[in-house]
């Protein structure tokens, strides 16, 4: 019905033409569903996808994006819904408002819900039971990320029971019953081919080098 950004985190844009264009939206649900429902998630850029825009954009002779966050950001506020549509985005959701009026106790009733109503998740969380099973997790992942098909830089711990949500409470800043923690970022090694002088508008002189490329954090 409406889709919004979250914005400054209490006004956002409506993006809602733009988001009935992505695939992994549904635009109804699978079951009926007493009142509203307000769905959280993440719109991002799969990896292919966001190398067939830049060739597409190469090819056309248009800047090139740095990153597929920037694209995925960027395509989901358009004016143009068909423009939208092109960049092929991908959306995951991993948040319901009000969870206890569905019956919802914990996040892993929550996401099964989420997919029974036909919404895509992230799909590979665990419940741990201690912080040694969340330690062994946050590892696994730190080369297996390297496998999805989209870049991430981390992973999101959060308390399992809703209920404790509400004790546990928030600072000023974030929620106290959810930790994101983040990877350090990929480096790797290239070589100098050749230190070029950019001239500015004004005079000024710029040294840009020029790398060999190198397949980095996805890209």
């Amino acid at each position: 019905v409406r889709g919004a950004t979250r914005g400054d985190g209490v006004v956002g844009e409506d993006v809602t033409a733009n988001l009935r264009t992505v695939r992994t939206v549904p635009l109804t649900l699978r079951e009926p569903l007493p009142g509203a429902l307000e769905v959280r998630g993440e719109i991002y850029m799969r990896s292919e996808d966001f190398a067939a825009l830049n060739a597409e954009r190469e090819e056309a002779e248009e800047p090139l994006f740095a990153n597929p966050r920037n694209a995925a950001a960027g395509a989901l506020r358009q004016l143009d819904p068909a423009v939208t549509a092109s960049r092929r985005l991908s959306f995951f959701a991993y948040a319901v408002s009000f969870p206890e009026r569905r019956g919802l106790a914990t996040q892993r009733e929550l996401l099964e819900a989420l997919r029974r109503w036909g919404f895509a998740t992230q799909g590979n969380e665990v419940l741990a039971s201690n912080l040694r099973e969340v330690g062994a997790y946050v590892e696994r992942w730190r080369e297996g990320r390297f496998s999805l098909p989209y870049a991430t830089d981390g992973v999101v711990v959060k308390v399992d029971r809703l209920e404790l949500r509400d004790l546990l409470g928030s600072t000023a800043r974030a929620p106290r019953w959810a930790v994101a923690y983040k990877y350090p970022p990929e480096e790797k090694t290239t070589r100098v081919r050749d230190i070029v002088i950019s001239v500015g508008r004004t005079g000024s002189l710029t040294p840009v080098a020029i790398l060999d490329p190198v397949p980095l954090a996805g890209t």
